[in-house]
């Protein structure tokens, strides 16, 4: 397909393959499924791949062609303009996205994991440095976890725990540091937004809760407080076989006029909080990549109010490139439609409808 480098509108039926296209942008872009819990879970029953395959062109007329390849036992390769790259992450920031559906309630009523994920996410496409640490940090807490194992089953030796200490501290310390500089401008962007689409009725707090008590951002200060705190809950971790102190252990707090969104938002405020954290996304990462992400919204037009539904389409319109799955038009005002590409899927084939 050819899209609109502003607002893509794709309308179809339900199971007709709109959230499918949705996929294979954002795995360009980051490599990884926002639905799938494994790579493999992508391909087709009976294939033995899935490919994914765009051009991207920049503001300044340059254009590459990337392209992401999973085969069955989750193995997964990325290629730019032809040539293979050594890991799938060396993909990462050739395309930006921000992806928004009803699974992203879960970043408020579900579990501190998927609230890390959407922090990784948004920083991993905008700093590889993160990336590569977040990777080595979660390798060391794999091996960490194994000789804490040991040393639960077989009492008598450290069995060269320190030195996976010592790996936990060098790699999560700058990991820390980041999502805290992350935090304080997601706090700011998102509360403008949060404010923006509820018409200043209401007001978003966020605030980061590292695992890891430290004084300040700074990676040293971090990684002095990391070493204290693994020393002090040493003997539990050998007692559950696990590392209980670091990034793996983060959560974002969220709460909307100073109550916690998780137990005391309705769901239409729990949306909102959802897409003010996206909005938030899209402006940081904006901000930090020198250019705004691809927006990825499936299927949020039904589940919006019409004024949110209106501030949200103006957010958007003629920042960024925009791809909006609905089943059908009605949602959408006519003036913006008429700025729109609209494509008809049906049975996992796109054809151009209008614009």
């Amino acid at each position: 397909m050819h899209p609109s480098p502003g607002l893509n509108v794709l309308v179809g039926e339900n199971g007709q393959g709109k959230s499918n296209l949705l996929e294979a942008v954002y795995m360009l872009a980051t490599t990884k499924s926002f639905r799938a819990s494994k790579d493999a879970e992508v391909i087709r029953k009976g294939d033995m791949q899935a490919v994914a395959f765009a051009s991207v062109a920049s503001d300044t007329g340059a254009s590459c062609d990337v392209e992401v390849t999973v085969q069955q036992g989750d193995r997964k390769c990325a290629r730019i303009n032809g040539a293979s790259t050594t890991r799938a992450l060396d993909l990462l920031g050739t395309l930006n996205a921000v992806f928004f559906g009803a699974l992203d309630l879960r970043l408020v009523n579900g579990e501190p994991s998927a609230r890390r994920r959407y922090v990784d996410l948004a920083i991993a496409q905008t700093s590889p440095a993160y990336c590569r640490d977040l990777a080595s940090y979660k390798r060391s807490v794999d091996h960490r976890n194994h000789v804490l194992r040991d040393m639960r089953d077989n009492p008598g030796g450290d069995m060269g725990l320190e030195v996976w200490s010592d790996q936990l501290a060098r790699y999560g310390s700058p990991v820390i540091s980041r999502r805290m500089d992350f935090a304080v401008e997601l706090a700011r962007l998102a509360g403008e937004a949060h404010s923006e689409l509820s018409g200043g009725r209401e007001e978003l707090s966020v605030r980061y809760a590292p695992s890891v008590a430290a004084a300040s951002n700074d990676a040293d200060v971090i990684s002095q407080a990391f070493r204290r705190d693994l020393e002090r809950v040493r003997e539990t971790e050998v007692r559950r076989g696990a590392s209980l102190v670091g990034p793996h252990r983060d959560d974002i707090r969220l709460s909307v006029d100073a109550m916690e969104a998780r137990s005391f938002a309705s769901q239409g405020q729990q949306r909102t909080v959802v897409l003010s954290l996206k909005l938030a996304e899209m402006q940081f990462m904006e901000a930090h990549s020198g250019r705004p992400p691809v927006m990825l919204l499936d299927d949020v037009m039904s589940d919006l109010d019409d004024d949110r539904r209106s501030r949200l389409l103006q957010r958007v319109r003629g920042r960024c490139q925009t791809f909006v799955t609905c089943t059908n038009l009605r949602a959408f005002p006519q003036d913006i439609l008429a700025e729109a590409r609209v494509f008809m899927v049906k049975d996992g084939a796109v054809e151009v409808v209008a614009g």
